[in-house]
Order: structure tokens, then C-alpha cells, then sequence
């Protein structure tokens, strides 16, 4: 095409925003969110809801990896206590 599109992105705390604007009132809802979201056993929140602010899709996927290794983390580490008492028996 000859023609070539130009956009900027910008947030706002008028109308309708895509993404939580970094103002102190979200920064307060954040904070309640966080810490519902942490009385949930069991349960893992991710990406850009859970973190409440903007990530590009390399960071989201990027946090969704080091979140899995987190909840992961303890897992496998049980089950190396596991076999290493079983070897021991």
C-alpha cells in the first residue's frame, strides 16, 4: 500500500480505558484485588488482570512462565523429599 497508518496509544482517566490507568485510585483497587486474590489456595492469577497494569504479550507470557515455575516449584521439590525418603527406607 502507499498509504501508511499512524497510531499512539495513550490511557486516560476519561471514558471507557483498555488498561488500568496508574492513578491511586486503581493502585488502591489493585491492592484489594491482591490481596483476595492471595486468601485463594489452589488458585493462581496471571498477566495483565492479575498485575493490574499493561504488559506487552512477551512480558504476559514471560509472567506466565515464572508464575508457573513458582506454583511448580513446591511440587517437584515434594516430590524430591519423596523419593529421596523412599531410597533411604
Amino acid at each position: 500500500s502507499d498509504h501508511t497508518i499512524y497510531f499512539i496509544e495513550r490511557s486516560t482517566d476519561e471514558g471507557d480505558p483498555y488498561y488500568p490507568v496508574p492513578n491511586q485510585e486503581n493502585q488502591d483497587l489493585f491492592q484489594k484485588y491482591k490481596e483476595m486474590a492471595e486468601k485463594e489456595d489452589g488458585v493462581s492469577f496471571a498477566g495483565r488482570l492479575a498485575n493490574y497494569k499493561y504488559f506487552n504479550m512477551d512480558d504476559a507470557i514471560l509472567n506466565a512462565l515464572e508464575l508457573f515455575d513458582e506454583d511448580t516449584a513446591a511440587m517437584f521439590d515434594k516430590k524430591t523429599e519423596e523419593n529421596s525418603v523412599v531410597e533411604s527406607e
